[in-house]
């Protein structure tokens, strides 16, 4: 490295290593650091020079899988047009670079001559404000040389009061002092640990974590729009996979580093807008307690990626499903066999089902029932602790006679005599949510997919079944369901919202959930052959 002075100011010369030059096509490169003062290119320069030595690694590293001996003859290697378009993209990511290192030093000069021209204003102003007392002054010298019995004294001491309150007019205030990031964070979630789970804390975390990767740690009132726009533009270069496992401590310009080399998808406008809303509830809180003066995170545009759909599992998929041989090395053919019968035949959610306990099964007026409600935690074990997922979803849920004649009932009754507390109670909890339906989930996922089952088409997708099924059995008639019963029994808030439905139907007969679980009928399955 070497800085070079010119009329035009300092460059920088920069020699390109010899095992890169005939790749780059240049023996060195030039650089202008854009001023004449001699500390500032230092700076400058070593700011350039690493983002130069990284684009040489980058360069390098890349040829590496290239078997050569010359330099000719990796020239000849990578003749392909799909080398020269990786070349080029180097090229203009490292230019890039160094146009941003150059944006930000005319911005920092911009604010530099912006506080000069304020510092200007201000001693224009006092030099007004004396100017303009001059003649009072001069009167007052005057009229003392002629008259000795007046208090020249007093007389200053009251202009240096005058004086003093214009000092004041134009002193600039003070800048408010506020708390830093992390500690604004770290108060807002203990402001918020009631309201939040252990998987919305790490979210936050997560999300300041990578801000303050992006933007540093400063004092939360000091941040602006541009650090929100910084933000975004950096999280859109994210790789899908990032942040997958605990062990990843990479930053996110590691990881966008990572996703240039290994051209992987980037995330989603869905991740990176949630990332948003936490900050945007951070910001909220403390504008509403005076602390800054606007939330910089709200007005952003996101455009949403298409979800993968989920769709009902068909006839064809559901036979494959029923002939294919479970191989789980930690769950048995029973447990998985319970498990998919209850999601197919209830529409139960895959953590109700495998959160289900013992004591949860009972008789309600004679029907064998699942009651799906809150769970306490036994001692010691705080991760018990379990809420449905909403409201409506507290429920009574019958079961169905296919369900009950696959010796569903016989399963329990087993289980019970064994004293378990959980019905199920091969699975764990796992996971960063602690969820006892992981293991189960992640196992249902690679044997769905061996079966060349599509994406799309999971458990849930059983859920979308039973309510399709249930709501295409006309109201009317024998034999006919009412909406609110199938609502009821799927945990659904209902679309009618009337007084009379959601007071004298809060508690549907148990009776008629029991006609709604035996409505559940697959074709070419009758219910008396169904085997579990």
């Amino acid at each position: 490295m070497k800085l070079v002075r010119l009329d035009s100011g300092y460059h920088l010369r920069r020699w390109v290593p010899l095992d890169i030059r005939k790749i780059l096509a240049k023996n060195e490169i030039w650089h202008s650091l854009e001023t004449n003062n001699s500390e500032i290119a230092k700076l400058r320069g070593c700011d350039i020079f690493s983002a130069t030595s990284k684009f040489f690694i980058v360069v390098r590293n890349m040829t590496k899988s290239y078997i050569y001996h010359s330099a000719s003859e990796l020239i000849s290697e990578m003749s392909s047009d799909n080398d020269k378009k990786i070349l080029s993209k180097i090229i203009d990511t490292y230019e890039l670079h160094v146009r941003e290192l150059k944006s930000q030093y005319r911005l920092q000069e911009g604010e530099h001559y912006l506080e000069r021209m304020a510092d200007y204003q201000r001693l224009k102003t006092l030099t007004d404000a004396v100017e303009k007392s001059k003649p009072e002054l001069e009167a007052v010298l005057e009229y003392s040389k002629n008259n000795k019995d007046f208090n020249a004294y007093k007389s200053f001491e009251q202009m240096k009061e005058q004086f003093a309150q214009i000092s004041g007019w134009v002193k600039p205030p003070e800048k408010r002092k506020t708390p830093l990031l992390s500690v604004a964070t770290d108060k807002y979630l203990e402001a918020h640990h009631e309201k939040m789970n252990d998987s919305d804390k790490r979210g936050f975390l997560n999300t300041i974590k990578r801000f303050i990767e992006a933007c540093g740690d400063k004092e939360i009132l000091d941040y602006t729009g541009e650090d929100a726009g910084t933000f975004k533009e950096l999280m859109e270069k994210m790789p899908e996979n990032y942040g997958k496992s605990r062990t990843d401590t990479r930053t996110i310009f590691e990881l966008i580093e990572y996703g240039k080399l290994h051209k992987s998808s980037r995330i989603s406008e869905k991740t990176i807008k949630n990332h948003f809303a936490r900050l945007s509830s951070i910001w909220r809180y403390y504008l509403l307690r005076g602390v800054v003066n606007s939330n910089i995170f709200i007005g952003w545009k996101f455009i949403g990626k298409a979800k993968i759909k989920r769709i009902r599992w068909n006839d064809e998929q559901l036979q494959t499903l029923m002939n294919s041989s479970w191989n789980s090395p930690t769950i048995s053919q029973k447990t998985f066999g319970y498990i998919v019968g209850l999601g197919s035949y209830s529409g139960m959610r895959v953590e109700e089902i495998c959160r289900i306990r013992i004591q949860d099964i009972k008789e309600v007026r004679g029907i064998s029932c699942i009651i799906v409600q809150d769970h306490q935690a036994r001692k010691g074990k705080p991760w018990e602790k379990w809420t449905p997922k909403t409201e409506a979803g507290e429920r009574v849920i019958p079961l169905s006679d296919t369900l009950i004649n696959a010796g569903f009932l016989k399963f329990v009754r087993s289980q019970k005599s064994k004293k378990q507390y959980y019905l199920f109670s091969e699975l764990r909890f796992s996971g960063k949510d602690k969820k006892r339906s992981d293991g189960f989930q992640q196992a249902f996922s690679r044997f769905k997919l061996r079966k060349k089952i599509p994406k799309g088409v999971d458990f849930h997708s059983f859920r979308h079944n039973v309510s399709t099924k249930l709501r295409n059995i006309h109201e009317k008639g024998e034999g006919g369901l009412r909406e609110s019963w199938i609502d009821d029994f799927l945990g659904h808030e209902g679309n009618n919202k009337s007084v009379g439905s959601t007071i004298y139907l809060d508690e549907v007969d148990v009776k008629n959930l029991k006609k709604v679980a035996d409505s559940v009928v697959y074709p070419d399955v009758p219910p008396e052959n169904v085997t579990i």
